[in-house]
């Protein structure tokens, strides 16, 4: 991934010198980069690095990690009524998911992120069956280690807190469990407090105004003025920034203030614009992914201004030249494949939710995250992202197709 270098510079950086620094030193020292990438997946790399930088090892993990998570996503399943009559369906809705494997076998933190949320939601089911302190702090260190794998997570810190003090009031253990709820928020304002020393500005990462600029606002801007003039646009929006930035704390400030104010300028229709992208994080087929693992895509070309759509490719081909167009570019084989096992995922999914019979505790333990993603990610809803809810939102959908077929079973007896 085009990230993946920070992440491992970061690892070497903390084991040769202790330093937490997503860039190479001998390149001068940047504030930018002590907080641009959280640590957590650089020290699950450094747990190979320790003994050798072998990242075919990092790999060898990852994949053991990801059969892990598979087991584990089923362990939740099986806690929330699944019937292993339909292991089937379970594993040809994760086989026809490429990106499992994908990320297993590429340096990047989603597929660690995706066994931090698995371990949130196997503890939160727990606590939803005996509400003890000891799945609290359970939750509260595997959300831990999802906010240090990647931050987005940041912000699911005070729905975990509210969610544990529910709990709390619920079945009168208030005292015991508004600790282990505190403990994600006191960690988070002490990392908070160092990045004030290394960087001069209180924050947990330094990604944060970039992305606001250069995806929520320029993605709105290219669907509202055209690539061309979005660019433009973004060339003057950056030399406004440069000109304003005399150090982090005032480059990282004047770019979360541009990007809020020019989303509340335009509020009602990028809202819709985002919601359009939240929707397209449950059917988003990888494409993209796919081309790049195998070698099909580079980045240079992925991130080119001029790249088209695969819609608008294929719209411009005429209807004769298709068979061969298919026979060249197998991955949009792939990626209709893809979009059809999400459509019926997806199906399952509303056949889960609208069942009366399973207990909404179950529903909002297994769906909420993924909803929670879907509406924090917007324009960057992409496979990455939705990669570490994956398997909880195959579950679902396989938990729905239980439903109807149990259903259809209940109907058959009665009609006989």
């Amino acid at each position: 991934m085009g990230d993946s270098y920070e992440y491992v510079f970061m690892a070497l950086n903390i084991k040769e010198y202790g330093l937490f620094y997503a860039s190479n030193t001998a390149w001068g020292i940047y504030p930018l980069y002590f907080t641009l990438r959280p640590p957590g997946y650089s020290l699950f790399l450094l747990l190979v690095y320790l003994f050798a930088v072998n990242n075919w090892a990092v790999l060898l993990l990852q994949n053991a990690l990801s059969v892990f998570n598979i087991f584990l996503s089923r362990k939740v399943l099986l806690m929330s009524g699944f019937d292993r009559k339909y292991d089937g369906l379970l594993l040809l809705f994760i086989g026809a998911y490429p990106a499992q494997f994908i990320f297993a076998n590429t340096l990047a933190p989603d597929l660690l992120l995706q066994t931090f949320v698995l371990c949130y939601v196997y503890f939160w089911i727990n606590m939803i069956r005996e509400t003890k302190s000891n799945w609290a702090w359970k939750m509260s260190l595997a959300l831990l280690g999802a906010v240090f794998t990647k931050p987005i997570f940041y912000f699911f810190i005070p729905i975990h807190f509210l969610m544990l003090l529910y709990f709390g009031f619920k079945k009168k253990q208030r005292s015991r469990l508004l600790f282990p709820a505190l403990i994600p928020i006191i960690v988070v304002l002490l990392y908070n407090s160092w990045n004030v020393q290394r960087t001069g500005k209180f924050h947990f990462t330094g990604i944060q105004p970039w992305n606001a600029m250069y995806y929520n606002v320029r993605m709105y801007q290219e669907q509202r003025l055209g690539k061309l003039l979005a660019a433009q646009y973004m060339q003057q929006e950056q030399q406004r920034w440069d000109s304003a930035s005399t150090n982090f704390a005032s480059w990282y400030e004047y770019g979360n203030h541009r990007a809020e104010s020019f989303l509340k300028a335009h509020f009602f229709s990028y809202l819709w614009f985002h919601l359009k992208y939240s929707v397209q994080f449950f059917i988003h087929p990888g494409k993209g992914e796919i081309d790049l693992f195998t070698g099909r895509l580079t980045y240079g070309q992925f991130y080119k201004k001029d790249n088209k759509r695969i819609v608008e490719i294929l719209k411009s081909t005429p209807v004769a030249q298709l068979p061969t167009f298919f026979k060249t570019h197998l991955s949009v084989v792939v990626m209709f494949l893809v979009l059809l096992f999400n459509f019926f995922k997806i199906v399952g999914v509303g056949i889960f939710l609208v069942d009366i019979k399973t207990s909404w505790a179950i529903k909002v333990a297994l769906f909420s995250i993924p909803i929670y993603l879907a509406l924090l990610t917007g324009p960057l809803a992409n496979t990455r992202y939705h990669l570490p809810v994956s398997l909880l939102v195959i579950g679902c959908g396989v938990l729905g197709f239980q439903k109807l077929g149990q259903r259809k079973k209940i109907l058959g007896n009665h009609s006989s």
